[in-house]
């Protein structure tokens, strides 16, 4: 159940006010499953009312920024680490999604959790670049080997590569989207319209670009586990766009990219679930129509629960699988790995 997480980053100063002890509990239950702790504290600690929020509340929330803030200076660290080997590069590397949102410093990465570090290069350049890696102390995890040939095969990144000795996981993308999927997203637009980093040879999509990203993740996946947090960090960046009056140009951006539907439907959710008029306006006068079932679909997997969440939740999987894969890829895969594994129980069990 996750309906306090959603009131509390509704109005964070009115639920503060409002909540008694049942409330924050669940609450707390909730954001330490979903990793928002630290998010929460630093929309608390702006609020006028902090001091007066329960002692033992504060002490979970500051212990979330602490950890929060130790991770933030784990990828400051590690960025210094690669940045010799960004500036040698002939061709763009961009930041995607929490480490670009922390290296632009926008409100959206404030008490943000990481997990890796996520890379965009040309795809002409993807193979050189992750060479170089490898000889930057990168290697690859071991991986069932259908697991890797999917990656290689069907996927839009490499296998996570992780140092050897700092244990970094770096994500290396070629695409933002799986290559199976028949739907293609140009990527180009990212490179061209790619902003600098101060101080750095890295460099960052625009704000259009990463509402864009962050749009796609969220809707055309088959994951639910990490939709709250996801839907969360796409209402600040919308906030941002609104902030810098993108909005029109986000709409451009989504039709040059090929991203209208997941951009719009997005957008449908957050008028929806945050009562934002100015996302209700973008939906009402975009050129395509929210799908208005689909976005039903995925509130209900946050805001339900019991048998009508676990069905929305198996809904959006398989379609999640659909929009990734050509149907007869998808038909391959839905045979091929179970019999993968079945054949590796067997040897082993033989």
């Amino acid at each position: 159940m996750t309906s306090h997480t959603l009131q509390f980053f509704r109005s964070p100063g009115h639920y503060a006010a409002n909540a008694g002890a049942t409330d924050w509990t669940q609450l707390l239950t909730e954001l330490r499953k979903h990793g928002l702790l630290a998010k929460a504290y630093f929309k608390l600690y702006q609020c006028e009312g902090y001091p007066q929020i329960p002692l033992a509340v504060r002490r979970q929330l500051g212990s979330g920024a602490r950890y929060a803030a130790k991770q933030q200076q784990s990828l400051f660290a590690e960025l210094m680490q690669l940045e010799m080997l960004v500036q040698q590069a002939e061709h763009p590397c961009l930041l995607l999604k929490g480490a670009a949102y922390r290296a632009l410093a926008l409100p959206v990465s404030f008490g943000r959790l990481f997990s890796d570090i996520d890379v965009l290069v040309p795809a002409a350049f993807f193979t050189k670049f992750k060479n170089r890696l490898f000889f930057k102390g990168f290697y690859e995890p071991e991986l069932p080997e259908y697991d890797r040939q999917y990656y290689l095969r069907w996927s839009h990144q490499h296998p996570p590569l992780q140092h050897f000795d700092r244990d970094t996981v770096i994500d290396l993308h070629h695409q933002i989207f799986p290559a199976a999927s028949a739907t293609k997203i140009n990527i180009e637009r990212f490179f061209l319209q790619a902003e600098e980093v101060a101080g750095s040879a890295f460099k960052v999509p625009c704000l259009e670009h990463m509402f864009i990203h962050a749009s796609v993740h969220l809707f055309w996946q088959e994951e639910t586990h990490r939709s709250l947090k996801d839907i969360i960090d796409l209402n600040e960046l919308f906030l941002d766009v609104v902030a810098a009056d993108k909005l029109e140009s986000l709409a451009a951006e989504a039709q040059q990219t090929g991203t209208v539907k997941a951009v719009n439907n997005v957008i449908y959710v957050l008028a929806k679930l945050f009562d934002h008029d100015m996302a209700a306006y973008f939906a009402l006068k975009s050129s395509s129509r929210p799908q208005r079932l689909i976005s039903w679909l995925f509130v209900r997997t946050l805001t339900d629960t019991g048998p009508l969440a676990a069905i929305c939740k198996m809904l959006w999987f398989v379609r999640g699988h659909s929009l990734k894969m050509r149907w007869y890829i998808l038909l391959y895969h839905s045979v091929a790995k179970p019999a993968f594994y079945l054949k590796r129980w067997l040897l082993k069990s033989a």
